[in-house]
């Protein structure tokens, strides 16, 4: 449940953003529970999705320079054994076995 907890902490993050009570870059990651790193991750997986985000050293606090909005949806549902024979993959798989070896695809 991973996703989950991602799609959460990101509509907090733009919560905190929105109401410019971030903090600093650190304080802002520790209220989220994530290293200054992951942290990163995240706000440049907002910025992916064009939120014109900004930081303000003087009032330490991240901001939006322009408004706007952000709505997340998800679903999720359980996938019953007859079903799965209709779900197609892509060709970003983990570690593969190919004739004994381990291989790894990109």
């Amino acid at each position: 449940m991973n996703f989950i907890r991602q799609i959460e902490r990101i509509k907090k993050m733009h919560k905190l953003i929105c109401g410019e009570k971030t903090g600093s870059p650190l304080t802002f990651a520790k209220r989220l529970c994530l290293s200054r790193s992951q942290f990163y991750n995240e706000l440049d997986l907002i910025k992916e999705l064009d939120a014109p985000i900004k930081y303000c050293k003087k009032r330490e606090t991240f901001y939006y320079e322009t408004p706007f909005e952000l709505i997340l949806i998800f679903s999720l549902k359980t996938i019953k054994d007859d079903e799965s024979k209709e779900i197609f993959g892509g060709s970003n798989f983990r570690p593969s076995l190919l004739d004994g070896t381990l291989i790894s695809l990109l």
